[in-house]
């Protein structure tokens, strides 16, 4: 059952099952969560349902999530929409983190997040951006 009050996620990610894992964790913290599989649907998806965060995958087939991203910050409607990006980039680019924080600001994205963080960081973290200003 869920709130209106609650904040809306929408998880955008072509691998159904980050989406169904985040999508526990989320609702188990009390969030409303919607999804789409790949950048086309995350656009569509914002548009109908207006989210207070979405959290996009990078590379997704259709569109990838910095086109998406790039789409929805064009949009008047949606253009203050809270944006983090995750991916999997693996240990061995560990040192190249700051940069892809770097680009995810670039791109309109308040953060960058990696699918192997623990479950629990990812939620918390989530919070801290719904929470943080711009």
């Amino acid at each position: 059952m869920s709130d209106s009050t609650q904040p809306l996620i929408l998880l955008v990610d072509d691998e159904p099952d980050i989406i169904s894992i985040l999508r526990t964790k989320l609702e188990a913290a009390g969030m409303r969560v919607v999804s789409a599989s790949n950048g086309q649907e995350a656009i569509d998806t914002a548009k109908k349902e207006k989210p207070d965060l979405i959290v996009m995958d990078v590379r997704m087939p259709v569109m990838s999530g910095t086109e998406a991203v790039t789409k929805i910050k064009e949009d008047p409607a949606l253009k203050d929409t809270k944006v983090v990006f995750l991916s999997n980039f693996g240990e061995e680019e560990e040192i190249n983190a700051w940069i892809d924080q770097k680009f995810a600001r670039e791109m309109g994205a308040m953060d960058y997040m990696k699918k192997s963080e623990d479950l629990g960081k990812i939620v918390t973290k989530i919070q801290q951006l719904l929470d943080a200003k711009g």
